[in-house]
């Protein structure tokens, strides 16, 4: 991977978290790639706006995964943990917004290529890693989460 390095992503004890964590980096890197394409002139908008569009729906789905776990699971820190993902989702929509509307390559790449990795390895290595934690030591945990 060029645009996201995936070895600082820990694994964490709940094989879906990893799944979506892994998916994650791919649209990311993906994105970059129509990214770089575009700004070279050698790919189009269409493309950066559809793998834009892409990201969004799966970060989405995920944290509705990690979310319906921490609810059936009881997770006493859901309400920081859901606080988080809706203060991400937000800022990654205004993100878009900003780029459909002012189509500047240079902001985007530096949310998706700065902002977004640092805060997606800080988050796994603090809130996802407690929640799977938790997760795992109830009793009849089987780690799939299925939306």
């Amino acid at each position: 991977m060029r645009f996201v390095d995936a070895s600082q992503i820990p694994e964490l004890p709940l094989p879906f978290m990893n799944e979506d964590h892994a998916e994650e980096m791919r649209l990311l890197e993906g994105l970059g790639e129509a990214l770089e394409a575009h700004r070279a002139r050698t790919g189009g908008l269409e493309t950066v706006l559809e793998r834009l569009s892409l990201l969004a729906v799966h970060t989405r789905e995920h944290f509705l995964r990690e979310e319906q776990v921490m609810r059936e699971t009881g997770f006493p820190a859901y309400p920081q943990h859901k606080g988080e993902h809706d203060r991400v989702l937000a800022e990654m929509d205004g993100e878009a917004r900003a780029f459909r509307e002012g189509g500047d390559p240079v902001r985007l790449r530096g949310y998706l290529f700065e902002t977004v990795p640092a805060w997606f390895v800080q988050h796994i290595r603090t809130m996802d890693a407690m929640t799977a934690r938790f997760v795992v030591s109830r009793p009849g945990a089987s780690g799939a989460a299925a939306v």
